[in-house]
């Protein structure tokens, strides 16, 4: 009788809240998707290192997925705790025609087992569909071949969607249960007659409260504008407190605010029935208004992190293709030691030396001042906060003829330098405004009595793979001799791929006699390098995928159930308004502005927001290079728009639907 029961309200309630089913069903597709990442290397032509990096993300994604478990199993108790209240006439029914609660909570034990049985299915074929896809995006990330390409399934991945989400469906019983043990008879009967009492009753205090929110709110943006996200400090968390505080004050008051508007457009105000909708959005703020404040951060942090991530990911991918110019870089240190030690090359054994591998190579030498203002501070620059100390840096310089050997290594024309000029070059965005002061402030370098100033403006140039946010001053070469030699680097290019690995080789095995100096300390390569930026890149993709989609979904979830529980609660009200003579039309489009009003609201805010966020975060990764931030905010809008535009339409047709067959 009872399972007869849960199975027609399980029915039911998948005709009635079919977003929630939808929900269900969409996270199990992306845990089960992003849990299967590692399996998709058996159709992706990978590295050994390509592979090292796919399971160091399978590790981040299964700790990551115990987090995202933890967000769902909020959700999903949340919904929950939403179904109990607005079933609560039924469940009293039942009480009264003899039921008791254990009753009660088997019934609803049966239908979330119905429920959570179906949504693992139907979930779990959607991931294997969608991990195929994910296939293709993963291999344009890792920049690997999918010409082995052919349908997998992650027994793994499955397992883990049917073990995390059993524990989550589980813990949701367990609530069911606590729930219906504290309900009492009298509650659950006339539950549904209840009415919301404003937060705030005054009208002038809720007015003075927005007006607060809103001062609250532009103190947090200049903060957070002036001090940066670099420095974590006290105005940094005072920027934090003041955004959290403005905008729970702002939702709180906003109820009253509106009417308090809308009462002085009386026109608007009495048109069609803007009363009862007005009312109704009104009462839905002032009921929600912390779960809807905290919507709004989740937005926030959803358009941040779609944004930022993608920024940083197409940054890493400009960097794995401009940064490492060299297969090799071979760096040694302590010259001044002693003098006598020889170049790198010079104390390479033959085989390394004189290898066929080899395409081209140059050493070169990087000097530093013995005296004078051998400083970034002894100069009148100004310093971006994100270079710690680096005021406290010595100056470095390469000769001419140096500089011209590489950059003939790059395929680039010599350039002419005299004793009286410098050339200013860096290798990073994040060191370039300093660089460009010296032009632009045409700062002298003094040499022994030799005054020298900039021939041209800074120019972007990598001089190996071991330099990094460096700037170096090009000088004549008879003034490296004048200065204290700071380390030498010997560049080094094979002559294909596969002699670059088996030169690799050569380096990790080689070794030094005793009576010998080595070479060279240690060595960089472009390798190396190369998979050290694809991880990031891929980590910090799927990162901000991952926890944007779940942030996303919960967000929307959460509106959607609160609007459909909303417009069940009150089905009354639109039947005594129809009985008033008002059109279906009408109710429709009340529902509708409804609905969007209270979809849109969160997201407004939180736009507003994210505009400030991403000034301050770009301008740190603009330290880093170029961004196309008009593309990710394009990508971010599309997918914000994709998801949360479907779960409007589902919630507008849902309530309609509910309204329509009272």
């Amino acid at each position: 009788m009872l399972s007869k029961l849960a199975f027609k309200n399980a029915l039911k309630s998948i005709k009635d809240y079919g977003v929630y089913l939808f929900t269900l069903v969409l996270c199990v597709g992306i845990f089960y998707m992003f849990n299967s990442i590692y399996a998709q290397k058996e159709i992706i032509a990978v590295t050994e290192a390509t592979e090292t990096a796919m399971r160091a993300l399978q590790k981040i994604l299964s700790y990551l997925s115990v987090f995202v478990s933890v967000i769902l199993g909020l959700l999903i108790v949340y919904a929950n705790n939403f179904f109990i209240k607005r079933r609560k006439k039924e469940f009293g029914i039942y009480m009264t025609l003899g039921m008791d609660k254990g009753g009660i909570s088997i019934i609803l034990m049966l239908e979330t087992s119905i429920m959570a049985l179906m949504a693992l299915v139907v979930g779990l074929i959607l991931g294997v569909f969608g991990s195929q896809m994910m296939s293709i995006f993963t291999a344009k990330l890792f920049e690997a071949d999918l010409s082995s390409y052919r349908f997998i399934f992650s027994y793994n991945a499955a397992v883990k969607s049917i073990i995390y989400f059993g524990i989550i469906f589980l813990t949701v019983i367990l609530f069911n249960t606590f729930s219906i043990s504290k309900l009492k008879l009298i509650d659950l009967i006339y539950g549904g007659r209840k009415n919301e009492m404003p937060r705030i009753k005054s009208m002038k205090i809720s007015t003075a409260v927005f007006v607060f929110s809103l001062l609250c709110l532009v103190a947090a943006y200049t903060i957070i504008l002036k001090n940066g996200i670099i420095k974590i400090n006290l105005w940094f968390l005072l920027s934090i407190i003041l955004g959290i505080l403005g905008t729970v004050l702002f939702f709180m008051s906003l109820s009253g605010f509106i009417v308090l508007f809308m009462q002085y457009n009386k026109g608007l105000y009495y048109k069609n029935i803007n009363i009862f909708v007005l009312r109704q959005f009104s009462s839905k703020i002032n009921t929600n208004f912390i779960s809807i404040s905290v919507i709004c951060l989740l937005l926030f942090l959803v358009i941040s992190i779609f944004s930022s991530g993608y920024s940083m990911q197409s940054l890493l991918s400009n960097e794995i293709r401009t940064s490492f110019p060299y297969d090799y870089s071979l760096v040694d240190y302590n010259y001044n030691d002693d003098e006598n030690i020889g170049t790198i090359s010079g104390r390479l054994p033959s085989d390394i030396a004189d290898s066929k591998l080899v395409a081209n190579s140059y050493e070169y030498s990087i000097g530093k001042m013995k005296n004078g203002k051998a400083l970034y501070g002894d100069y009148s620059l100004d310093f971006p906060k994100t270079l710690f100390k680096y005021e406290e840096t010595p100056l470095q310089f390469i000769s001419i003829s140096d500089y011209n050997a590489l950059r003939q290594m790059k395929g680039m024309s010599e350039v002419v330098l005299t004793e009286q000029n410098y050339i200013i070059i860096y290798d990073r965005e994040m060191v370039r405004d300093v660089a460009e002061q010296f032009y632009d402030k045409s700062i002298e370098l003094n040499f022994a009595g030799n005054t020298l100033v900039p021939l041209s403006p800074a120019e972007n140039f990598v001089l190996s793979n071991i330099e990094y946010a460096s700037i170096t001053f090009v000088v004549a070469d008879s003034f490296l001799g004048k200065m204290d030699v700071g380390k030498k680097v010997l560049n080094i290019n094979c002559v294909n791929k596969e002699a670059a690995r088996e030169f690799g080789v050569l380096l990790d095995n080689y070794n030094v006699e005793s009576d010998q100096v080595r070479a060279f300390i240690y060595y960089s390569s472009r390798q190396q390098l190369y998979d050290a930026s694809v991880v990031s890149k891929v980590s910090i993709s799927f990162l901000a995928i991952y926890l944007g989609a779940v942030f996303m979904i919960t967000c929307a979830a959460i509106l959607a159930i609160q609007q459909l529980s909303e417009v069940a609660d009150n089905i009354k009200r639109y039947d005594l308004l129809n009985k008033l003579g008002v059109e279906q039309g009408m109710l429709n489009h009340a529902l509708f502005v409804q609905i969007l009003s209270y979809f849109l609201l969160p997201l407004l805010l939180a736009a507003v927001h994210s505009v400030i966020g991403l000034i301050v975060v770009n301008k740190v990764i603009k330290l880093f290079g170029k961004i196309d931030i008009g593309f990710s905010l394009s990508a971010t809008a599309i997918f914000i728009l994709l998801i949360y535009g479907l779960y409007f339409l589902l919630t507008y047709i849902g309530s309609k639907g509910i309204v329509n067959k009272r």
